[in-house]
């Protein structure tokens, strides 16, 4: 019976441990991906989390209209009126039925632009703004650059097939995050439904745009607890595309993915990814505006604290054991002379690099956390201290006090023997006088 017992706790102790070890290897390896270029980013502290291929050239098919809607949003108010024109009601592909001569608000434009990725909307606001989509796609560009996206070239607004119409994940995720932090973007880009009032079909029909954002969709395979926004894509040429953003708790998540053959493998897997960024990064606030990061000495009785311009925060990588509680925070920044320079709180005085644990993880200004007037008084100890403390000051000193030392050697000689020649003078005197 006993050893009966041991076997027992032995085996669920073994069970245990293999549990154990398949949930911690569960968290850690990155599940199955079915597209060819993808990028998963913090969006906080921009820390990459995972990439593949992530600076390849793919086409983007209608991942691209994020970048349509985020010209509109900055050249455009959104309930500014266009009138349609002669090319957006033949645009190729997914439209939402624009007829020549209608007209629509920017908002309208933007919500069948990405509920239902509508390429005649995408036409109808790049020949509003820039009067073809030719000229469109140079502000395209333009922007792209400006975000940091230089492997990207747009062609066209709407991500039709196009030669050297190209992105990358890389690019894809910095245009997502852009997009993101604009809050009517968000606001459009979560809309389950809109009703075009005023804009029946032709026929008398109902026309509605609805959001085809598989991981935001209600009754979706694919919805996802933790979806906050994202833009879908597909051509035959291009395959099947998607970025997206995904928070959860204070944590923000971006992620592009590019040339997916297996449409279902894709977005299956689009969640899965999400949760293991969650599972394995953690970004946390390690730095408070206004917080001491240094001293600046002025002397060795003046110092000026030098305090954080800004909130600053750092993705724990999990799986490495990093952690809030091991952190050690520095700064370093080149040197310069303010010893004459009158100060004010809040001036800043150095541009540094933010050490996390020794390796860099971004810029900061440091700022002074006092005031410090550069007086005349204060010019004229400092000059004084400067005398002092020079090396030519302290051999002058020495020098001098050798001159009056050989000075008094000298008077003193020079005593003893006067008054050695009266001593003389006077026994000679005496001797003669008594010879005498």
């Amino acid at each position: 019976m006993k050893n009966l017992l041991c076997k027992t706790f032995a085996l669920v102790f073994l069970l245990t441990s293999i549990l154990t070890n398949l949930t911690t290897i569960s968290s850690f390896a990155v599940p199955n991906l079915y597209s060819e270029g993808v990028y998963l980013m913090d969006a906080t502290t921009g820390k990459v989390l995972y990439e593949k291929n992530a600076n390849v050239q793919y086409m983007p098919a209608s991942t691209t209209k994020v970048m349509t809607a985020i010209l509109a949003l900055e050249n455009c108010k959104l309930d500014e009126e266009v009138t349609i024109g002669e090319n957006p009601p033949l645009a190729d592909g997914s439209a939402i039925g624009l007829a020549q001569g209608e007209t629509y608000t920017i908002e309208e434009l933007l919500l069948g632009l990405l509920l239902e990725s509508g390429n005649d909307c995408a036409e109808a606001i790049a020949e509003y703004i820039s009067g073809s989509n030719e000229e469109f796609s140079k502000l395209m560009n333009e922007k792209a650059k400006e975000l940091g996206a230089t492997n990207t070239n747009f062609k066209n607004p709407s991500g039709l097939t196009e030669e050297g119409h190209l992105t990358t994940a890389h690019d894809l995720a910095l245009i997502m995050k852009y997009a993101s932090e604009n809050e009517d973007f968000v606001r459009i880009a979560r809309t389950p439904s809109y009703f075009y009032e005023t804009h029946p079909f032709s026929d008398g029909s109902e026309k509605w745009a609805t959001n085809k954002n598989p991981l935001l969709k209600e009754n979706s395979n694919y919805k996802y607890q933790y979806a906050y926004c994202g833009k879908t894509g597909y051509t035959v040429a291009a395959n099947h595309s998607y970025t997206a953003v995904a928070k959860k708790d204070n944590q923000t998540i971006v992620g592009a993915f590019l040339n997916a053959t297996d449409k279902d493998g894709l977005y299956t897997s689009v969640g899965q990814l999400f949760d293991w960024g969650f599972e394995n990064f953690k970004t946390e606030k390690v730095i408070s505006k206004g917080y001491k990061l240094d001293d600046y000495y002025i002397d060795d009785s003046t110092s000026i604290p030098l305090l954080s311009t800004e909130d600053c925060y750092y993705t724990f990588d999990l799986s490495k054991g990093e952690n809030i509680n091991n952190v050690k925070i520095s700064v370093e920044y080149d040197h310069k002379n303010l010893t004459t320079t009158s100060i004010k709180e809040g001036d800043i005085l150095f541009d540094a690099s933010l050490l996390i644990n020794g390796n860099k993880v971004s810029n900061i200004k440091l700022a002074s956390g006092i005031d410090r007037e550069y007086t005349t008084e204060v010019m004229v100890k400092n000059t004084l201290t400067k005398i002092i403390l020079s090396k030519y000051f302290i051999l002058g000193i020495i020098a001098i006090v050798i001159i009056i030392v050989l000075f008094m050697i000298i008077i003193s000689i020079k005593r003893h023997k006067r008054r050695k020649k009266r001593f003389l003078a006077r026994r000679s005197y005496i001797r003669n006088k008594h010879n005498f």
